[in-house]
């Protein structure tokens, strides 16, 4: 699968194989819970490169989720942020890698522009 920039999706590599992040409100309340940190704090946390390497995980991994129910991958729905972590740290380039990734998404995401399933909104236009 590729991600879908229209809807603030980025990709991510892992052993090889690309995985679809989507920041749909699900995953967003997901792992602001599990990080007790909000996804302002996250984005500037990835921004800065502070980012600890159980946030990235959790972060990848309830985006992952959310790809995987919006597409219907039971695989991906079920997915478990030690897992994930591990992927991280042995794919090249590491938990550095990911955090660029992770950035963009969460600052996309803090940002506006999409729907809590992770669409892309309609514009409108200014008087």
């Amino acid at each position: 699968m590729t991600a879908n920039k229209t809807r603030g999706e980025v990709s991510l590599e892992l052993e090889g194989q690309e995985y679809v992040l989507r920041p749909s409100y699900e995953a967003i309340s997901a792992f602001e819970a599990q990080t007790d940190r909000s996804l302002i704090d996250l984005a500037r946390a990835a921004g800065d490169g502070q980012l600890k390497m159980s946030e990235a995980a959790v972060i990848a991994t309830e985006c992952i989720k959310a790809h995987g129910r919006a597409v219907d991958d039971k695989t991906l729905a079920a997915f478990n942020a030690a897992r994930v972590g591990e992927l991280i740290l042995q794919a090249d380039g590491g938990l550095l890698i990911a955090m660029k990734r992770l950035e963009l998404l969460l600052f996309m995401a803090a940002t506006g522009g999409y729907t809590g399933s992770g669409e892309v909104k309609a514009t409108t236009k200014g008087n």
